[in-house]
């Protein structure tokens, strides 16, 4: 049985090895590191430190690609647009965002130094966290991207002029290209030697990759995870529907595949009496068959206010029991 938290916020060794080695005492396997761009701008020998520190304490270390160009899950910053002017995502609509087009070429040259840099640390796995198009959220039926490289590849593939509206079409393309990169990206990793982890947003997200077993046929691929989290609710038959849902697609795809399947818990944002969720998720997950358990994130998210639980050590500790249970045979 794996188990284990993502762990951000800290880049002062000796604080976060005071946090590894509370992680360990707690039954912690593994932990994921986020790798931001501002960790490899000024953190890259600090996160090759923090990585080594995990290794001597026993710990697997995964890192994810976070926030990078906001084409990965996370709440870091980028500055990918800001320093390649004209590379942004461009909607539907013809409004541009924040979010570098994952299809420029700044990006790809961006990319292939970010998995230089943290396969060159150590790392055991690379956990491409939630690769995506830009979500606009709170408009239906605008999607993105719609930049000049995106429409010349467009009709390169289909003959034919992008569309405004989402067609099978534009949802084939998006899917395709994601695709296309994501066996780039793993190819490299595993060039250098390391494991690749994609996760995947679940359906209710129109991120670009519905068709999930197109990313688990890529030929590099180690492990599939999702994190089918349930949002700002007190509804525990949801947390129920979706843990059983999506943890048994991810079982049988993964065993079609030959794959480890992974399984990502919230542990933030957790309302003051629903604590018992995340064991709950934890639970239906381990009945499905998966045993490779994360938590996102290590004290449910007590030092990041805009995601911080009701009551952090309450929800960090119930998880903590329910990740104790299972290595005990409970």
């Amino acid at each position: 049985m794996k188990t284990g938290f993502s762990y951000f916020g800290v880049r002062r060794l000796v604080h976060v090895a005071a946090d590894l080695e509370a992680m360990v005492q707690e039954g912690a396997t593994q932990v994921l590191h986020t790798w931001s761009e501002d960790d490899l701008s000024y953190y890259r020998d600090t996160m090759g430190r923090i990585v080594e520190h995990s290794h001597k304490l026993g710990l697997s270390v995964y890192v994810n690609s976070w926030g990078v160009g906001r084409v990965f899950g996370g709440e870091a910053l980028s500055e990918l647009v800001a320093h390649n002017p004209g590379s942004n995502q461009i909607l539907s609509t013809g409004e541009p965002v924040a979010a570098i087009c994952p299809n420029h070429p700044a990006f790809l040259d961006y990319m292939d130094g970010w998995i230089d840099a943290v396969t060159q640390a150590g790392v055991d796995t690379v956990f491409w966290d939630e690769p995506h198009f830009h979500l606009a959220k709170g408009k239906s039926g605008v999607w993105s991207c719609r930049c000049n490289i995106c429409r010349s590849l467009f009709r390169d593939r289909f003959g034919a002029d992008m569309p405004a509206e989402s067609t099978p079409e534009v949802r084939q393309f998006r899917q395709d290209r994601l695709l296309k990169l994501l066996a780039r990206w793993t190819s490299r990793v595993h060039a250098a030697r390391c494991r690749n982890n994609v996760c995947l947003l679940p359906d209710f997200f129109d991120a670009g990759l519905p068709d999930w077993s197109s990313v688990a046929a890529l030929p590099d691929l180690d492990e599939l995870s999702t994190d089918p989290y349930w949002l700002d609710s007190d509804d525990q038959a949801r947390v129920e529907e979706l843990y059983t849902t999506y943890s048994k697609r991810l079982v049988q795809l993964c065993m079609e595949r030959g794959l480890e399947p992974q399984i990502w818990m919230k542990l933030y944002r957790i309302r003051k009496g629903t604590e018992h969720f995340a064991p709950l998720a934890a639970r239906i997950a381990h009945q499905a068959g998966i045993r490779n358990h994360m938590a996102w994130s290590w004290q449910a998210c007590e030092w990041l206010s805009w995601l911080r639980s009701d009551d952090p050590q309450a929800a960090h500790a119930a998880m903590v029991a329910q990740f104790r249970a299972f290595k005990d045979g409970n």
